[in-house]
């Protein structure tokens, strides 16, 4: 078999060797001796050793009869095509379960297949995707018959129907489908960017052969004309460059189109063929493919193997607003490094701080900079995030209702893809607006005494919402309608949000202590929702305690100082990261 992107130079191609390339044309590099395998090409070439290994250890006659004893114990495999159109008019959801990939490295490496299986179909995934290759994505065989028994019992005991399993790995080999099918496979992905255009044909044919309708991926144009030449009816359009990495969201409606061209459309009431949309699938917003597109369903992995709760994340992803709105923005502030925002995004955190005040945390606009680079690249987005441009309300109509709208909006905004806050406090609005270019930052965070005149200077100069901090002394007797007060004179400046914050004599921010939750609970019922720091951390409850005792009132909650390593100021504690953000989230 030859191996992709790799051919010895030869002075004259034979007839053999050039109907070879022509099959192959389409593959990177193939043909070049001087071409660098790509990432992907490094995987399919490991996984031609498995195959080779896995060949000397069980035979294609073993691996036959243990799918038949598979199939009378499970029953038979379910048919891919169906298993999508029954879900339409809504969208089919192909939940993955892959611990890590070359993309993002480890996601969640300690998570039992089986479990999380139950757990996507409860949330009504009609197919559930499970990486089999183990050295880049961790996953096993293995798991996907753990995933088919669990889902299959579970189904067979509730009498419903249950998620079509696929086998998600480099597959270019019958022997490979065989193994599919011993471990309870009902389908599998075949990549078009892998395969030759005959072994491509070929290999659907063996898929149907063995009562399987196969997944083909493309990822351009020039693919999804193999693939419909192939003759595939459900096609998966990957919308990832499996060579750079890359991720494309314009990549599934040029797919859709070049069908079309083809005389071969996608939807309509009797449908020949369907379409998915692979990767980058993080909220809502990324589902806006057009109708014409005609996409029947969408693979989402990362996002619910970073979710506690993948029922709930299916809900927002399939535009269930009222599922993310009802969960509490989380931000962690104080963050120094790259490495530090990275552990807050892979926690959950929808919000990461950074100090530009003088602080034992503060940063400059070059530091700010490399921390906004590694959040962009976590929620795989180029540029800020557009959250003022989509705020409609005016804040001079009715300032707490124009809070709550915002507020929501942040909240969905920040859902899959985290913000990046620039705290500033009595800071010129010039050196602000310039930190906020330089550094590419999402939102604004005045922290300081910043007057009503101050707040509209940076909001009309500033091309990103603002977060208004109110300090509440924690050794003062506050009244509440004081607050509400000042509330609604900052949201009349224009301020998106509104912060309370614990202050202490000579110290605002940072003070490891709490105020009365009891004044937060007071100013929402005023119709104002607020975002609540001072004295939360990872190890007290106090987060809980401060979701309860504020009660719908609270917009999210702010945390610095403690998620730090004892005793390093800027410095965040992985562990009491994660802890603080399942708490915060009332997650187990």
């Amino acid at each position: 078999r030859a191996s992709l992107g790799r051919r010895p130079a030869v002075g004259r191609l034979s007839a053999q060797a050039a109907t070879d390339v022509a099959e192959h044309s389409h593959v990177l590099g193939y043909g070049d001796p001087s071409h660098e395998p790509s990432i992907l090409q490094q995987i399919v070439s490991k996984r031609q050793e498995d195959v080779a290994r896995a060949r000397q250890e069980i035979s294609e006659e073993q691996l036959r009869q243990k799918a038949a004893e598979l199939q009378e114990q499970l029953g038979g495999p379910l048919d891919l095509f169906d298993r999508v159109r029954a879900c339409s008019p809504s969208l089919a959801v192909a939940a993955e379960f892959k611990r890590a990939s070359p993309s993002k490295g480890d996601i969640n490496v300690g998570l039992d297949a089986g479990p999380q299986g139950l757990k996507y179909a409860d949330a009504g995934a009609a197919i559930i995707s499970v990486l089999t290759e183990d050295k880049w994505f961790k996953g096993t065989l293995e798991d996907m018959k753990q995933v088919r028994i669990a889902t299959q019992q579970a189904a067979d005991k509730a009498e419903r129907q249950r998620p079509a399993i696929l086998r998600k790995d480099f597959i270019f080999d019958e022997y490979q489908l065989l193994e599919a099918r011993a471990y309870g496979a009902d389908t599998v992905l075949l990549i078009v960017a892998i395969l030759g255009r005959q072994q491509l044909k070929d290999l659907i044919e063996s898929c149907r052969s063995l009562g399987m309708e196969p997944l083909v991926e493309v990822a351009n144009e020039v693919e999804a004309e193999i693939a419909a030449l192939a003759g595939a009816r459900v096609v998966g359009v990957n919308n990832r460059n499996l060579h750079t990495f890359k991720l494309d969201m314009g990549t599934t409606p040029r797919v859709s189109a070049t069908f079309r061209s083809l005389g071969l459309p996608f939807g309509g009431e009797s449908p020949q063929r369907l379409l998915l949309a692979l990767s980058g699938i993080m909220g809502p917003e990324d589902l806006n493919f057009g109708e014409e597109t005609a996409v029947a369903g969408i693979l989402v992995g990362e996002a619910l193997m970073r979710a506690a709760d993948p029922g709930k994340a299916v809900q927002s992803l399939l535009g269930d607003a009222e599922s993310i709105v009802s969960t509490p923005l989380v931000k962690v502030c104080g963050v120094t490094t790259a490495e530090d925002a990275l552990s807050a995004c892979k926690a959950g955190a929808n919000l990461i701080g950074v100090i530009f005040a003088k602080s034992k945390r503060q940063v400059d606009a070059d530091a700010a900079a490399i921390v906004v680079d590694s959040v962009r690249a976590f929620g795989e987005r180029d540029g800020a995030l557009p959250i003022k441009q989509k705020i409609l309300t005016s804040p001079k109509e009715d300032p707490a209702a124009h809070l709550r709208s915002a507020g929501k909006l942040i909240k969905l905004s920040t859902a899959r893809r985290p913000a990046v806050v620039g705290v500033f406090m009595d800071q010129p609005v010039e050196f602000i607006v310039d930190v906020v270019e330089r550094a590419g930052l999402d939102m604004i965070q005045l922290h300081g005494d910043e007057t009503p005149e101050t707040i509209e200077a940076v909001v009309n100069a500033a091309p990103v919402p603002v977060i208004k901090v109110l300090h509440v002394d924690v050794d003062a007797d506050v009244a509440s309608e004081k607050l509400v007060a000042d509330a609604r004179e900052a949201a009349l400046a224009g301020a998106s949000a509104l912060l309370l914050d614990s202050s202490v004599t000579g110290q605002r921010g940072g003070t490891g202590q709490s105020f009365d939750w009891e004044l937060a609970k007071q100013v929402g019922e005023a119709g104002i929702p607020v975002i609540v720091a001072g004295g939360l951390g990872a190890e007290t409850g106090s987060t809980r305690a401060c979701l309860e005792a504020g009660g719908p009132a609270v917009l999210g909650v702010d945390a610095s100082s403690g998620l730090e390593l004892d005793g390093q100021p800027g410095t965040k504690d992985a562990r009491k990261l994660s802890e603080y953000v399942k708490e915060a989230k009332a997650l187990d």
